[in-house]
């Protein structure tokens, strides 16, 4: 099982850096630089609850041509009962509540002015979900049905491969992934927009077997490089880890700096 993840990695890491790769090399002298942002929001509570929440967010884009290359990670660490005794006999002892990481690298190339081919790697751990590791690859064919200076409207379907543990069992198998992103500029200086994405992933031969990830978020500028983020993420899995729930709802608000 450990070659066979290690053997998967490798392919996956090699076919995106392929791609990016060929795709720098046929760039324009003078393309776009990497740009992108870095997230970070605390919430604390003490009192009647003791409460604390760590979230971080960063990603970072380059696009050129009829490229565009994308890697971002986020995740979260929280936990109960902060500054409580972590004896285990305590009623009120220390316990994580929240223990999640996620990255991704995505590569895309427009063939016409709407229609675009992509390749997608996705990896996930979350402890308190007992998701182990999640893998997550495939390539896709998109379409933009909405394309223009403030908004974007977009679909894409295609197959994936999963690798995962859920708490001790091992699983692979292919998945369709069907994907949809929107997102809109509130006003002509684009300090402020609205987005919203959802991948449904069901089991090609079990289509009871499926997850679905959304987003729902918006963005205002305070000035050239810093903003204020809201967004809601709802991760649903129809057979999770034994002993766990099929849904994870996350609000998140952070300060954002963009580069």
């Amino acid at each position: 099982m450990q070659t066979r993840i290690l053997a998967v990695g490798v392919s996956a890491f090699l076919f995106v850096a392929g791609a990016s790769a060929w795709a720098q090399t046929n760039a324009p002298t003078g393309a776009p630089v990497w740009h992108g942002d870095v997230a970070t929001g605390l919430s604390l509570a003490r009192g009647n609850a003791n409460t604390f929440l760590l979230n971080g967010e960063a990603s970072t884009e380059n696009v050129w041509d009829q490229n565009d290359l994308k890697l971002g990670a986020d995740g979260q660490y929280g936990f109960n009962n902060w500054g409580q005794s972590t004896n285990r006999h305590d009623a009120t002892q220390q316990s994580v509540s929240s223990e999640a990481i996620h990255g991704f690298t995505e590569y895309k190339r427009l063939f016409t002015e709407r229609f675009y081919g992509s390749a997608r790697v996705d990896g996930y751990h979350d402890d308190v979900a007992s998701i182990q590791y999640r893998l997550v690859i495939g390539p896709a064919i998109g379409y933009y049905f909405i394309k223009s200076g403030a908004s974007k409207l977009s679909g894409e379907a295609g197959p994936s491969f999963i690798d995962e543990r859920l708490g001790h069992q091992n699983q692979s198998y292919a998945t369709l992934r069907i994907s949809e992103r929107g997102e809109h500029t509130l006003n002509k200086t684009k300090s402020a927009k609205v987005w919203e994405e959802v991948d449904y992933m069901p089991q090609v031969d079990d289509f009871g077997n499926y997850l679905v990830n959304s987003e729902v978020g918006v963005e205002a500028a305070l000035n050239s490089h810093f903003s204020v983020r809201v967004c809601a993420d709802d991760k649903f899995d129809s057979k999770p880890a034994p002993g766990h729930k099929e849904n994870d709802i996350l609000l998140v608000s952070s300060l954002v700096y963009k580069y």
